[in-house]
């Protein structure tokens, strides 16, 4: 006779957690719509027969999905999640999972496959009020050429959130926000190991052509060649600090 797979028990669900869930299924059944209030924590306490702590816990779980919003002294209401609230701790997540084996690696390879594929997108549908807003970023790169390393640095990290914003979904916005700390020590890194000004000027302003003549497939190189200069320089500016590793 085969053995049979070992069953092992589900991890028993935490009270918070089954509020939570609760709350979040009357939301999405459209049984409590956006702006209404919820149960009071009185109310909510009796109904599941636990105390105020664990109530409060499983809010908060809520409005950290966008779900709820809540200010001190006035009940909970409901509300729609943004794309903010959905990426709001990234950036905190973001550090600490810098700090996890190949963690750098990841984000990199995460960040290189989004802003290629956002490049291709801005080449096929950006709009003439687009491509001058673009412009603008790019000229104003080209202008911190001569000033400090933070003023191009700031125009750098510009240049790319454009190219977020200008593909118009508030989730690309988002995430280059999220990320933009690690983005600033990125430039900082690829700078250090000698990366020019002008290198990095002249790397945007081949995205920036290739996007004005609607090649998503030169855009998308470009913006390939542009981060593989980044990502290269960076890890030659660690490698004195990480002896005896190849990259």
């Amino acid at each position: 006779m085969a053995d049979t797979p070992a069953r092992f028990p589900a991890a028993r669900r935490k009270r918070y957690e089954e509020i939570a869930e609760h709350l979040e299924l009357q939301i999405f059944s459209g049984r409590l719509l956006e702006g209404e209030k919820i149960p009071s924590e009185r109310e909510l306490m009796e109904q599941f027969g636990v105390g105020r702590s664990t109530v409060r816990e499983a809010l908060f779980s809520l409005q950290r999905k966008g779900l709820l919003s809540a200010r001190a002294g006035a009940a909970a209401r409901v509300t729609k999640p943004t794309p903010q609230t959905i990426v709001s701790d990234l950036s905190g997540a973001a550090r600490h999972f810098l700090n996890q084996p190949n963690g750098a690696r990841h984000l990199q390879h995460a960040r290189a496959l989004l802003e290629i594929g956002l490049t291709r997108e801005v080449a096929l549908r950006a709009s003439d009020d687009d491509l001058s807003t673009l412009s603008e970023a790019l000229e104003a790169n080209r202008s911190a050429i001569e000033g400090s390393q933070k003023a191009f640095e700031h125009t750098d990290l510009m240049f790319h959130y454009t190219l977020a914003m200008i593909a118009h979904n508030p989730i690309f916005t988002s995430l280059n926000h999220a990320l933009n700390e690690w983005l600033a020590e990125q430039r900082s890194m690829s700078a250090r190991a000698g990366a020019t000004r002008m290198e990095v000027y002249q790397q945007h302003k081949a995205v920036y052509d290739a996007i004005l003549a609607r090649d998503p497939v030169g855009a998308q190189a470009a913006m390939e060649v542009h981060l593989a200069a980044v990502y290269r320089n960076y890890w030659k500016a660690l490698q004195p600090l990480e002896t005896g590793t190849e990259y």
